[in-house]
């Protein structure tokens, strides 16, 4: 008899003795080392492929008769993953457009007659909406249109103080791109303009030499970009609690002021060449020109349409309906052994724009590897330290709501017992630049794992961590390490930092993505041209499976609070802060104390847990101390009553920019106000900054002190 089957025979003979418990065998046969390549292994390019083309044949918005088919499907896949399948239904306010009196943008002459009648309809016959951007406000709005470039707030302060241009009653002509489409709107309405029109210049999404779908990965001239514009999470109507079934909703007075107020339309390139060809004014500067046409060699700003042209005024008419939907999060759960009260979330959302081939289905597929994973794993017996949960998530295309609404009603649940969640919403929409997010607590389990991912995208590179080095530092010189990006508020992580102070990690590979939230991010596009063979998805599901595993699995959280409080001293530390605080006579003193004091307690903790790794009687209990100081270090930046004016954003450290939403900043509460007190110098807007500074101090001080084994550290 070989050794390997003797071994066998001795545990099933302990076993039917009962000196073994059959349900920890995985503790016996498989180390996490072990678990670790057994999952990775299972990772299949193939199986990524099949899953994103049948999930993808129809479109999956939250009113579509076919997201309850897909809700099921993944309902299916938990279940066979021997996962315990949990659903939390919430009854939320969305908008869709009306069935009748389409959305139009109409040019008028002189007498109001329409001259021309710009409309998109969408597609019945495939279910595909008319164009839309969500929470548009409803009503027809007459102007004289202006070229604003990407409708950045430096765009409009250009027009406005350097041309000295009056957009009062004015309506916006933006190309998307570079910044939130929300932010776009909300600048416009802050400059008095009563309506945007929102295109994809051919310039951004389908550049010169760069043939359009279905030929190539360019987006056709008919292309729109749908979208959301709210600015914050989740229902409006229930705002800072959950939409459950006993929820009071606000009325439409109420919860009006929570959305942006003024009218916008997406319309395709091709309706808009028309427009901007017959405005009026001075020729744009070159960073301003788009790609044009033959009749449009030379943008204009405008205001207005030429002399002599029978073209005065732009009508735009938006017919939305706010209705109440349910909708639907799903969780497949894995009950953790040792800590089952502590929680590893990785999630993904369902909803797509239309068919959403890569946004997100590649995410939904690389949760789906790892659920398979998992499986094959448990059928050997093994068993995660502490419980894992795959989620996904309903309605967060139209403002991040299913996670946003799940995280209102499980608050407390989730300050107490969630170690961290990752996120993963388009895994992957090219094979080059790995651009990750996270809080930095996450740098050394990242790279880990990213050196533990399969082979590089790109043969030139010897390993997956090698090119995201090598390209992020070609883009960065600057930087010493592989750059991780500041969360902001994009996708379904944004509710666990910003509001319960959850350490998070966004993964996604990116490059040219034509197609984002259009008809034409289908799996054609995505099989041909963003991850043609799905290796780019295949990657973020192994770099996440690592991260996850380790996350349920090591008996210290292999998170690291050296690297966040670096971060945060280095981010501080070079910028112009102290010096701007001292023209100004305030004492920037208060917070470089607690700057300081953070990342000495971090470094005196991580050298004390580094002991207690290496020390072969470590107490369960000492371990679940320093896990929880871990934990409770994230808490700590979290100020109940939020940023000013925002009040759902409560963590004071990482939040969305006030400048784009989907770009995060450090201190954006300080920063914020600092801004403004330049910009506007008045006793109320400093003194701001003071209380900004103090807030920031005050929580970096408690960060300091839930890493101190002190009753009460300074």
């Amino acid at each position: 008899m070989e050794k390997s089957s003797q071994t066998l025979l001795v545990v099933v003979l302990l076993v039917v003795a009962g000196q073994i418990d059959s349900r920890n065998l995985g503790e016996v046969d498989l180390s996490n080392e072990e678990a670790m390549s057994q999952l990775l292994d299972q990772i299949d390019a193939t199986r990524i492929g099949n899953f994103i083309e049948n999930m993808t044949l129809h479109p999956r918005n939250t009113q579509s008769d076919w997201m309850g088919e897909k809700e099921e499907t993944v309902k299916q896949m938990f279940k066979d993953f021997g996962m315990d399948v949990i659903t939390k239904k919430y009854k939320v306010l969305q908008c869709f457009p009306k069935d009748v009196d389409p959305s139009l943008t109409e040019v008028l002459n002189a007498a109001g007659d329409v001259v021309e009648t710009y409309r998109e309809d969408g597609n019945k016959a495939e279910r595909i909406l008319p164009a839309f951007n969500a929470w548009s406000k409803s009503g027809t709005v007459e102007g004289e249109p202006v070229y604003v470039n990407y409708g950045r707030k430096e765009d409009y302060d250009y027009l406005t103080k350097d041309l000295g241009m009056d957009l009062t009653g004015k309506i916006a002509i933006a190309r998307y791109g570079k910044i939130y489409r929300g932010d776009k709107s909300k600048f416009a309405k802050q400059n008095g303009m009563i309506g945007v029109i929102i295109y994809m210049d051919a310039k951004d999404y389908a550049p010169e030499g760069v043939d359009r779908m279905p030929d190539g990965p360019a987006l056709p001239e008919t292309g729109i970009q749908r979208g959301t514009l709210k600015d914050g999470l989740g229902d409006p109507s229930t705002y800072l609690y959950p939409s459950t079934k006993y929820a009071y909703h606000d009325s439409p007075e109420e919860y009006q002021s929570r959305l942006p107020g003024i009218v916008v339309m997406p319309i395709n390139f091709k309706n808009a060449l028309p427009l901007l060809a017959s405005l009026d004014g001075d020729e744009v500067k070159d960073e301003w020109q788009g790609a044009g046409s033959e009749t449009l060699l030379k943008y204009k700003y405008g205001p207005g349409f030429k002399n002599g042209s029978n073209k005065k005024k732009l009508r735009i008419t938006v017919n939305l309906e706010y209705r109440m939907v349910e909708i639907e999060n799903i969780f497949g759960v894995i009950k953790g052994q040792q800590e089952p009260d502590r929680w590893v979330m990785m999630g993904n959302h369902r909803d797509t724009w239309v068919h959403g081939a890569v946004d997100a289905t590649t995410g939904l597929a690389a949760l789906n590897e790892i659920g398979h994973g998992l499986f094959k794993l448990r059928e050997q017996g093994w068993k995660p330290r502490r419980t894992i949960v795959l989620a996904s998530w309903g309605a967060e295309e139209q403002g991040i709501i299913g996670s946003t609404e799940f995280v209102e009603d499980y608050m407390t649940l989730l300050q107490e017992k969630m170690v961290a969640y990752i996120n993963v919403d388009v895994a992957a929409s090219d094979q080059k630049y790995f651009k990750p997010s996270a809080t930095p607590n996450f740098r050394p389990l990242l790279e880990r794992a990213a050196k533990q991912a399969g082979a590089p995208l790109d043969s030139t590179y010897g390993t997956f961590y090698e090119q995201w080095d090598t390209l992020t530092k070609e883009e960065h010189p600057e930087l010493t390490a592989p750059k991780i990006g500041d969360l902001g508020s994009g996708s379904d992580y944004a509710a666990f930092i910003n509001m319960a102070g959850v350490s998070c990690i966004d993964l996604t590979i990116v490059g040219p993505y034509y197609t984002y939230h259009t008809e034409y991010d289908n799996y054609h596009y995505l099989s041909n041209y963003a991850d043609p063979g799905m290796k780019g998805t295949k990657a973020v599901a192994e770099v996440a499976a690592v991260i996850l595993l380790e996350l349920a699995s090591e008996k210290l959280v292999p998170l690291d609070a050296s690297s966040y409080s670096n971060y945060v001293n280095n981010k501080i530390s070079s910028s112009t802060l102290e010096e701007d605080l001292a023209a100004n006579d305030i004492d920037y003193g208060i917070l470089k104390k607690s700057l300081a004091k953070f990342v000495e307690n971090a470094r005196e903790y991580e050298d004390s847990r580094s002991k207690l790794l290496e020390d072969k009687s470590r107490k369960q209990m000492d371990m679940r101390r320093f896990n929880d100081q871990m934990l409770q270090m994230e808490r700590s930046f979290i100020y109940p009553p939020g940023l000013p004016n925002r009040p759902q954003n409560r963590h004071i450290l990482i939040a969305p920019s006030i400048l784009n939403s989907y770009s995060g900043s450090v201190f954006p509460g300080l920063f914020d106000s600092l801004t403004l007190a330049k910009e506007i110098d008045t006793d109320e807007n400093w003194n701001q900054v003071k209380k900004q500074l103090t807030i920031a101090a005050w929580v970096t001080k408690a960060a300091a002190r839930s890493l101190s084994s002190e009753v009460f550290p300074n």
